[in-house]
């Protein structure tokens, strides 16, 4: 009898979930979410989106919702996806790197859907538990506090690949996306009760170099003529840049790391940006065969779709490529929905972030949210509809990266038109303050012209982070990580060190490079 009871308030707590969108437990939608990597959320809105043809985003957007302000919690893969997948920010869960995320039976929001009923399947590029990457990747970000300058990355290029006809320049991608049609087409349609899709993508992440050897990051960009043609380059921007000597400390440092601080033609920028644009345009058709197999099968009309990314790319902007910035080319990213209960031809621009994802499809699928989120559900916002149980959403955003290619702590909050980012403890390193709505470009820190400003939004941070203590464990960690690495290494050490991603640089003194590290892991206050 107790078990009846029980099962019978489950069933009432779902159908009082699911019916703001007129939905009941037996007839929840099915869920489908592509993730992709490295993709710029401004294309997918005016005016970003002219520049380059994006057609299944631009359906999503005329048949759903897009979010104009959508963040990353965190500017790189793993952390970000680690907050995605939690639905906690990167403190709470202290995935402080690529390497270190979350553990492997961390609980995610697809776990929930599966013991709530969905047939639930996943494919593709996850990357959000611990233990992955690359030696050189976890190395970099843990030495981000010693005090030498080494270029990390290979220097961004280009790579024209086929002709006219070649479409299918991401093989591995292209796979993925070939196995979730066929999922679609041959499992999901016969299922007997929802399911939930998830697809992870490779692209528009830069391509690794390969002539810089097998220790190389991505840094080329590389595409074919039949996706370049969908790019308008005429719109293709050459960004300004500031004078070296005006960076912020920070953004200097990334500048430099990312071997971008030597002389670039307006040509290479030019051309940086269209192949990142074409590579988006080959994402977009990705996107693309998983909404045309939904349709063709006739599950589109009962299934809830989402498009986003765990980061954007800078793309040359501010001097830089790649991400790990709080800069909008690199931290700013999509977020489409569209399917029942969506309103159509639907923008929001109340900023948001990856966290919400968490409760958004539980609150799709009638799921009772646990304790915890960082997150807020996003269905009142796109259905027009409250949840008698959903908290509204704060209005801002918290967005922090811990990794390599930026020498400290980074805290970015994000409310009405202002973009406050701070650093370490919130002293030792100058705050940056920008007004979006008077400086899309990010070209003028008005931190000092707003003291009231970055003082009051440094203290409703406070309230969400308590990060000079944050800046501190992460300080920690990274000694801690790197002392343990080079004593497992023994003898070894000096060696592989010297022949990371940053061998070129580092050989040039290799002896004083290791005394700087051995003075920071000893010598430095802990």
């Amino acid at each position: 009898m107790r078990m009846f009871r029980v099962l019978m308030l489950l069933i009432l707590h779902m159908n009082a979930h699911c019916m703001y969108l007129n939905w009941t437990s037996h007839d929840r939608p099915n869920i489908v979410m592509l993730m992709s990597d490295a993709f710029d959320g401004r294309l997918t809105f005016s005016p970003g989106n002219k520049v380059v043809q994006l057609p299944y985003i631009n359906y999503m957007r005329e048949m759903g919702a897009v979010f104009l302000n959508s963040y990353t919690n965190s500017p790189i893969c793993c952390p970000s996806r680690a907050a995605m997948w939690s639905g906690q920010f990167v403190h709470l869960t202290q995935a402080w790197n690529n390497y270190k995320c979350l553990d492997p039976n961390a609980t995610t929001w697809m776990n929930h859907l599966g013991k709530s009923g969905y047939h639930t399947h996943s494919m593709g590029k996850l990357d959000y538990t611990s233990g992955h990457h690359s030696v050189s990747n976890r190395v970099e970000a843990w030495t981000r506090d010693v005090p030498f300058l080494l270029r990390q990355e290979g220097r961004p290029v280009t790579d024209l690949v086929g002709d006219t006809s070649t479409k299918r320049v991401m093989t591995k991608d292209w796979n993925i996306t070939d196995a979730a049609v066929q999922w679609i087409r041959h499992t999901a349609v016969s299922l007997a009760q929802p399911f939930a899709l998830y697809v992870g993508l490779n692209l528009p992440h830069p391509y690794h170099t390969d002539s810089l050897g097998p220790t190389a990051g991505g840094s080329t960009f590389r595409t074919s003529p039949y996706w370049l043609n969908k790019v308008s380059y005429d719109q293709v921007s050459v960004p300004k840049w500031l004078r070296v000597e005006d960076m912020h400390p920070v953004d200097y440092y990334s500048t430099f790391t990312k071997n971008c601080s030597g002389h670039f033609t307006e040509e290479e920028i030019r051309n940086i940006r269209a192949f990142y644009y074409a590579m988006c345009a080959e994402t977009d058709s990705m996107l693309g065969e998983v909404i045309d197999s939904l349709r063709d099968t006739g599950l589109l009309s009962r299934t809830v779709v989402l498009f986003t990314s765990d980061h954007g790319d800078l793309a040359m902007e501010h001097r830089q490529f790649y991400k790990m910035s709080m800069f909008e080319g690199s931290s700013h990213v999509p977020l489409l929905i569209m399917g029942p209960g969506v309103k159509t031809g639907f923008e929001i621009s109340l900023p948001v972030s990856l966290v919400d994802i968490y409760p958004t499809v539980l609150d799709l699928a009638g799921v009772p949210q646990p304790g915890g989120l960082s997150g807020h559900s996003l269905i009142p916002l796109v259905s027009g509809v409250s949840a008698q149980s959903a908290e509204p959403h704060p209005g801002w955003v918290l967005s922090e990266y811990h990794g390599c290619n930026a020498n400290a702590s980074t805290y970015m909050l994000r409310i009405g038109e202002w973009k406050y980012i701070t650093y370490a403890d919130g002293l030792t390193v100058l705050p940056q303050l920008f007004n979006l709505s008077k400086d899309e470009s990010e070209l003028r820190n008005v931190a000092s012209h707003f003291p009231d400003v970055c003082q009051d939004l440094d203290k409703l941070l406070r309230t969400v982070v308590d990060y000079p203590s944050v800046s501190q464990a992460v300080h920690r960690y990274n000694k801690q990580q790197f002392l343990e690495w080079k004593q497992n290494l023994g003898d070894r050490y000096s060696q592989i060190i010297a022949n990371l991603r940053w061998h070129i640089d580092w050989q040039k003194d290799a002896k004083s490079n290791e005394r700087v590290i051995e003075e920071w892991l000893y010598l430095q206050k802990k």
